[in-house]
């Protein structure tokens, strides 16, 4: 890695919008500066997961800030990540539309799966000493991750709870005691019944806090300072809350006046964490998520992108044929340099991914391989893997050969042709499982679609080739983008 390199991290959260640049030196992370939009997008969400527009346009106005850290840096290091309430959200297209365009940068919805293991990552950069087993807990505004693991995760958690959410649901207005009924227990019991059959991720560990949530507490306990919580300390500043009717009453040292109207809902979380799972202290760490996106990035760029190990592993648990698979990725980006010379690394990347893949399914059916294989590819929890970049490959997975099914476009989900055909024609070109030279093909874009030509001496030696190739002629006459096919 160079001495110095830079980059940038946005976490569109449910609760804030946090933006890390930071640059390696030397191998070793600094935070070069950092920024914060306190939005509460989880209030948004109505019962039919719908965003409200009013609190989408708070959202939108606030990402103005953050634009001019990212003008001048490379794509390739910059990741905007979106979590629980951009997952969740069913209209969230067009707010991802516009916060791309203020922004200028792709928007990645990740999962709670990958949510965990980006805030694990970061908050190992932090972690001195030793490896030894860990427990990390971080209450976000819509989901609490909890991931247990020594210097890489082995177990990851993701639970539908957060300060905003719980803020939302158990302490409308503000009341946390109306007349007889105390919220702040009712939320507590709710987040311990969440938590249930997952004590074991904290036995023999140590535990490690994160985010605002937890550092808010440990400010309020430790006169400031992000030092350990206790057990003992939590347990009196819960029943301090219980005690309170209202968050405008809850009289705290060192509360972040931005932080109050979720604190008592992130404290009952905070609290049945601590009950459920028997913790009697808690460290605090300064990193989290943001700085596990810069770690990522710098990985991908310098042969450490998770995203290969994670196909790897799919490929061997799958017992995928890996000389097919090397030999169907191979001609795939043969052509699709033929027609994109100037292919980028992404482009070229998925359909690499996609032709490792493209036969997963076949562990489990083979009549119906490419639907399952799809499916597995779309619907897992794949480690490095944004959720549009997984649809884009399980398209591809999907339609390797036979008719065209037409997909359903949304935001970051673009299917391009050009991969699809690439990758059609080099399983049909390597469907027996044998080993040929492209040399004899010719494959250019046209402004209607595609010309393929092949030498006829190449074609009078694989004859069933030349059959399966009509075919695919047949199979884009219904799309938007033709295929023709010459002899010469």
């Amino acid at each position: 890695m160079p001495d110095s390199e830079r980059y940038a991290a946005l976490d569109l959260g449910s609760n804030s919008f946090h933006l890390l640049l930071a640059e390696f030196r030397d191998q070793r992370m600094v935070r070069l500066h950092t920024d914060r939009a306190m939005v509460r997008l989880a209030e948004g969400l109505d019962a039919e997961r719908n965003l409200d527009p009013a609190i989408a346009e708070r959202a939108l106005t606030s990402l103005h800030r953050f634009r001019p850290a990212l003008t001048e840096l490379p794509a390739d290091h910059i990741r905007v990540v979106g979590t629980n309430t951009l997952r969740a959200a069913a209209n969230a297209d067009g707010f991802l539309e516009a916060a791309e365009g203020i922004l200028g940068a792709p928007i990645e919805i990740i999962s709670g799966i990958e949510e965990a293991r980006l805030i694990y990552s970061g908050v190992m950069a932090a972690a001195d000493g030793p490896p030894r087993l860990r427990c990390v807990v971080d209450i976000g505004g819509g989901s609490t991750e909890l991931v247990r693991g020594r210097e890489i995760p082995h177990q990851l958690q993701s639970l539908y709870m957060g300060c905003v959410s719980f803020s939302k649901r158990f302490f409308a207005d503000g009341l946390i005691t109306e007349n007889t009924v105390n919220h702040f227990n009712r939320a507590r019991r709710a987040a311990r019944a969440e938590l249930q059959e997952l004590q074991h991720l904290a036995q023999h560990a140590e535990v490690v806090g994160c985010s605002g949530t937890v550092k808010s507490v440990a400010r309020v306990l430790n006169d400031g300072e992000l030092t350990e919580i206790r057990r003992k300390d939590l347990d009196r500043l819960a029943e301090q809350v219980a005690g309170a009717k209202h968050v405008a009453d809850l009289n705290l040292p060192n509360l972040d006046e931005e932080r109050r109207p979720v604190f008592a809902a992130g404290l009952a979380i905070l609290h049945a964490i601590f009950c459920e799972l028997d913790i009697q202290s808690m460290q605090v760490s300064p990193y989290a998520i943001r700085e596990g996106i810069v770690h990522d990035l710098a990985g991908r760029l310098h042969g450490g992108d998770r995203r290969a190990d994670t196909v790897a592993s799919l490929m061997h648990d799958g017992r995928v044929d890996a000389a097919q698979a090397r030999r169907v990725g191979d001609s795939a980006l043969d052509l699709l340099l033929q027609l994109q010379p100037l292919a980028g690394v992404k482009d070229q990347q998925r359909l690499r991914w996609a032709a490792q893949l493209h036969e997963i399914g076949l562990a489990l059916s083979h009549n119906n391989s490419r639907k399952l294989g799809a499916y597995m590819i779309e619907q897992a929890d794949l480690a490095g893997f944004a959720k549009t970049e997984q649809e884009n490959i399980a398209h591809l997975v999907r339609n390797q050969r036979g008719r065209i099914k037409p997909p359903r476009e949304h935001y970051g989900f673009h299917p391009n042709p050009d991969r699809l055909l690439c990758l059609r024609l080099a399983c049909i070109v390597h469907r027996d499982r044998t080993d040929r030279a492209l040399s004899a093909l010719q494959l250019t874009a046209e402004e209607d679609g595609y010309q393929l030509r092949i030498e006829r001496e190449w074609l009078e030696k694989n004859p069933a080739i030349e059959e399966l190739l009509q075919q695919e002629v047949e199979h884009w006459r219904s799309h938007e983008r033709k295929l023709r096919f010459e002899a010469v």
